[in-house]
């Protein structure tokens, strides 16, 4: 969908000064509907920004139920769109800025995966990756910056990465390349505005148990003996994260101790990983 909207099951609490929301960039998929969840359960507001209008009412009319008391915002966007993009800052203006509440945390948790040797993706599923997990969420961050840099408070946003931001892995090459992106640009931007009251963190989750990975991915994990976190436990660990103060955070060992190593000494994990690859090629010949 092209344009934005926005709904609220408890609109009178817009009418408060100084409510401090957390915008969540993906709300609807399986990790984001856990952490709008969580962020709920921790009396934090929340506005809630997604794709699909229809999953975004449900999750909407769900929090509503069962946290009648914090205030929520739904807005629809697709991120691809300019215009939508435009739209939804205007709606933030409007409905947050416009109210004297402000915007403390931007979580950045739209993307998508593929699971693939290079040879067999086709090149729109490469260029989509780098869009959605890249380009996009560069484009909304501009768009957001001014609103967020003329509040009086300081604020956040969080980039949701990947393990595999920090290591390559075969199958995931084009994944790996955004995620890569991603932790770069967001480390680049932190030092871009840290004279700002806006800082930049970033969040990697490992392996999680969501729709977004194929069968064969969750095959391949259990054959090598890789643990997937579920969307809760991911979310649960993101909402901890918010309130710290560290630059970024990788989720599960040894994937936390990997991704260290391979900053210094790539050969290692290199190795280790080319001993699995009969079985990795197995499963993504599969897909």
């Amino acid at each position: 969908m092209t344009s934005s909207s926005y709904q609220s099951t408890s609109q009178s609490n817009l009418a408060q000064p100084i409510l401090s929301y957390t915008l969540l960039i993906g709300a609807t998929g399986g990790i984001g509907q856990a952490i709008a969840t969580q962020l709920c359960a921790h009396n934090r507001p929340v506005i809630l920004v997604g794709r699909n209008a229809q999953t975004l009412t449900y999750l909407t009319k769900k929090l509503a139920k069962e946290y009648p008391d914090i205030p929520r915002l739904s807005l629809s966007c697709d991120l691809s769109s300019r215009a939508s993009q435009i739209q939804l800052i205007a709606a933030l203006r409007e409905t947050v800025q416009d109210c004297g509440n402000v915007i403390d945390t931007v979580i950045l948790n739209a993307g998508i995966n593929d699971f693939a040797l290079l040879t067999d993706q086709s090149d729109e599923i490469i260029e989509q990756m780098m869009l959605v997990n890249v380009a996009y969420p560069l484009q909304l961050i501009k768009r957001l910056l001014p609103i967020l840099m003329i509040q009086q408070s300081p604020s956040q946003i969080i980039s949701i990465g990947s393990t595999f931001g920090s290591i390559g892995y075969p199958g995931f090459s084009a994944y790996s390349a955004s995620k890569f992106a991603l932790r770069g640009a967001s480390e680049a931007l932190g030092r871009e505005y840290a004279d700002t009251s806006v800082k930049f963190r970033y969040f990697a989750p490992r392996a999680t148990k969501t729709t977004m990975n194929k069968n064969t991915v969750v095959a391949m994990n259990q054959a090598l003996n890789i643990k997937m976190d579920s969307p809760e436990t991911v979310a649960k660990a993101l909402v901890n994260f918010i309130s710290t103060t560290k630059p970024h955070q990788h989720l599960g060992f040894p994937e936390r101790f990997f991704a260290w190593l391979n900053r210094l000494f790539p050969n290692v994990v290199g190795n280790a990983i080319v001993k699995d690859l009969p079985t990795i090629k197995l499963y993504a010949k599969k897909t």
